[in-house]
């Protein structure tokens, strides 16, 4: 691993996310710190063109991160869309010049295919069909820029006080959208508002309501949509 700069991106607040940025890192030295790291989800890792980002996630990043992949899962499950989940499967392939580790990530094609999948292989998987990042104090450029290369169709960035929603185009190119392509029955505002509503609240209480909500306004979208 060759290395010849490091910035050290720490607040001072230790409530914040942690982050360390290795510059001119290979492809050697990026696999080789997995090998190292093993099973640990601590750090995270994003590699991008041999930038290397460590990310030790907040409580606050975690807490979206879970609720944001609850949320989907509650939607998929009322509403009876088949996927496999993903969760934050190391997606790397070298000759993209670039790794990376979502917060959560699920297939909603391919299934038959990535059915009983010890490991994901992108030189002849398919990738994920949407991914989902939380973002509390650092950007998610070098991420996005890495699914963009994967040719993940959709990915949710969600802030604590947004959701972006980008979509992949026939160019290649992320573009933003409103609502969802990929669970076409829900909102970016949708999903911010369930993802940060009652923060005081417990998250059994939570996903109660988010579940009646689903099914009494959602469900009867999604049958709508397809009746058309």
């Amino acid at each position: 691993m060759t290395t010849v700069a490091t910035t050290i991106d720490r607040s001072t607040r230790a409530e914040d996310d942690q982050c360390v940025v290795l510059r001119n890192v290979d492809w050697q030295g990026y696999t080789t710190l997995l090998r190292v790291r093993g099973e640990c989800s601590d750090p995270r890792l994003v590699y991008l063109d041999g930038s290397l980002l460590l990310l030790s996630p907040s409580l606050h990043h975690e807490w979206l991160k879970e609720r944001s992949g609850l949320l989907f899962m509650v939607i998929v499950e009322e509403l009876d869309i088949p996927c496999i989940v993903a969760g934050s499967t190391t997606l790397r392939r070298r000759s993209r010049r670039g790794g990376v580790e979502g917060d959560q990530s699920y297939y909603l094609n391919h299934l038959d295919r990535m059915r009983d999948k010890k490991k994901i292989d992108l030189k002849r998987d398919p990738p994920p069909d949407l991914a989902i990042e939380a973002v509390v104090t650092h950007g998610a450029d070098e991420a996005i820029e890495v699914y963009r290369r994967f040719r993940v169709s959709e990915l949710w960035i969600c802030y604590p006080d947004a959701v972006n929603i980008l979509v992949l185009q026939p160019d290649g190119q992320y573009a933003p959208a409103e609502r969802s392509q990929a669970l076409k029955v829900i909102s970016a505002e949708e999903i911010h508002s369930w993802v940060t509503r009652k923060q005081d609240m417990n998250d059994t209480a939570w996903i109660k309501e988010l579940r009646k909500w689903v099914v009494e306004v959602l469900l009867p979208r999604h049958r709508a949509l397809r009746a058309e």
